[in-house]
């Protein structure tokens, strides 16, 4: 417990200061309905986000999703802060390419997939992967992403080009762990980028009867 508070003093503090001064942001859409927004701040070893809903409809739960990732060396540090509806705290150490330690509070949060000897090597972290897709110029590489709870492996299916724009169809498949929103467990989504001039002006992810869009704004 002790880790994790001293984890979200370091993360509000980075989240709230200068570098989170100029973010990106991007309007949070299902339909016609903006949900929210994302703001993101960052490169590929030291990115921060945070997700805010205060317009979901029924089924989708309001509150805020803040993620910061810090690098030094072959050394990273993950730290995540769910609040709203739902609270949970997530810290977690890689060094090497491999996750190191993982605390989730609270504990009943925790699933197999939170023992870090558990975990593959070559994962990124939530603000990691977005800094791949939000500063690439094209379609991505093959990734893994690990939030402490999950393995999911982001791959890209097709590309496309119309005009100006790259358009790239993907796969997001959850391969270790539990699925999305209980009680579905949702393992399996379409995703789709668009890129215009090489930036990311659009990320859409669809399952479970839902669509939702990320815009550029």
């Amino acid at each position: 417990m002790r880790r994790i508070l001293s984890a979200l003093a370091v993360l509000f503090a980075v989240t709230g200061g200068p570098a989170w001064a100029d973010p990106l942001t991007y309007a949070v859409a299902l339909g016609g309905r903006q949900l929210g927004t994302l703001q993101f701040n960052g490169q590929s070893r030291n990115a921060a986000f945070l997700l805010s809903l205060n317009n979901a409809p029924f089924g989708i739960k309001n509150g805020s999703f803040n993620a910061v990732t810090q690098s030094n060396g072959n050394t990273a540090s993950y730290l995540g802060a769910n609040r709203g509806s739902e609270t949970r705290d997530i810290a977690i150490d890689r060094t090497a390419g491999r996750v190191t330690s993982v605390e989730i509070t609270p504990s009943s949060e925790m699933t197999e997939l939170s023992d870090a000897k558990a975990v593959p090597p070559g994962v990124l972290f939530p603000p990691e992967l977005f800094a791949a897709l939000a500063t690439g110029n094209s379609c991505p590489s093959p990734l893994a992403l690990y939030d402490g709870r999950r393995v999911v492996q982001v791959a890209t299916q097709e590309v496309r080009e119309e005009g100006p724009a790259v358009h790239c169809d993907m796969s997001y498949r959850v391969v270790m762990g539990p699925g999305y929103v209980s009680p579905f467990y949702l393992k399996s989504f379409g995703m789709a980028l668009v890129y215009t001039a090489g930036t990311l002006t659009k990320a859409s992810l669809s399952g479970g009867g839902f669509k939702v869009h990320l815009i550029r704004q």
